[in-house]
């Protein structure tokens, strides 16, 4: 009788056993999946935050301090900074890639002041440029939908405003597409703003500049310039990077608000006198 009496501790034992093994194990999923909900929860009121930062600096054109209440959310704050894009050094759009056929400017003439914000024309740029491009992960391949390597079409506009030039070229650091194309090579890259490339090239000597229009070809690509010679590029644009946080979760969106750009017509019936 006493064999048996611990026969049936000993089940009551395990059962014991297994039945709390189950039930912290339940408990400790449990946690997690809510640990996991506050923080996407938390992550999500971050990013609405960072995105208001951003909404208000868009409007406002001024920085915001961080700390800033987020409105209904007590525990979410966010906060932005506003940088001119501007001098010997420029990464286009802010860093972020430029998608290919599309373009961006390098602005060779400041804008007047808001609300205004027009090009003037009055002041133009002399001097001489290298434009960056690429990543050392781009491939070249000769079936399009294999090459991620983008070539660059360079379009210059420059001389007095009531007859400007367009002067074009275009690059291809692709051996295989060169040999189609005839565009020319590409020269080596560098480091610009603390962000390397892979390809670059030099501008020829820009007399009375206006205004540069560079369109990545067969692939999207992350572009900056530098000036060799000549004074600093004038403001680009300004650079937004707002930071959103709550409980502890911070999350961080940064947009680049340019000046408005040509209508590309300009660029691809070429509107301009033709090439001296």
């Amino acid at each position: 009788m006493i064999k048996e009496r611990g026969q049936v501790l000993l089940i009551v034992l395990l059962v014991m056993v297994i039945a709390l093994t189950v039930g912290l194990s339940v408990a400790s999923r449990n946690i997690t999946n809510l640990r996991t909900s506050r923080e996407e929860a938390s992550s999500q009121k971050a990013l609405a935050a960072a995105e208001a930062g951003i909404e208000q600096a868009l409007k406002t054109n001024t920085t915001i301090p961080i700390g800033t209440s987020f409105t209904g959310e007590p525990q979410t704050t966010y906060g932005t900074t506003v940088n001119a894009v501007s001098g010997t050094e420029v990464l286009l759009t802010g860093g972020n890639v430029v998608p290919k056929d599309e373009g961006a400017d390098i602005w060779l003439v400041p804008h007047n002041l808001p609300p205004d914000e027009t090009p003037n024309f009055s002041l133009p740029w002399t001097g001489n440029l290298t434009i960056y491009w690429g990543d050392t992960s781009d491939v070249c391949d000769q079936t399009p939908a294999n090459n991620t390597m983008a070539a660059l079409e360079v379009a210059v506009v420059s001389g007095p405003v009531s007859s400007p030039v367009l002067t074009r070229s275009a690059y291809d650091p692709c051996a295989i597409g060169r040999s189609s194309n005839n565009f020319s090579a590409a020269l080596g890259g560098g480091t610009v703003s603390d962000k390397s490339f892979s390809h670059s090239t030099s501008i020829i000597p820009i007399t009375s500049g206006l205004l540069v229009r560079v369109a990545p070809l067969y692939a999207s690509t992350p572009i900056a310039v530098t000036v060799n010679t000549g004074p600093a590029l004038p403001s680009q644009g300004i650079r937004i990077d707002s930071t959103g946080e709550s409980q502890g979760t911070t999350r961080k969106i940064n947009v680049f608000k340019g000046y408005p750009q040509l209508p590309v017509q300009y660029f691809l019936y070429g509107l301009f006198s033709p090439n001296p």
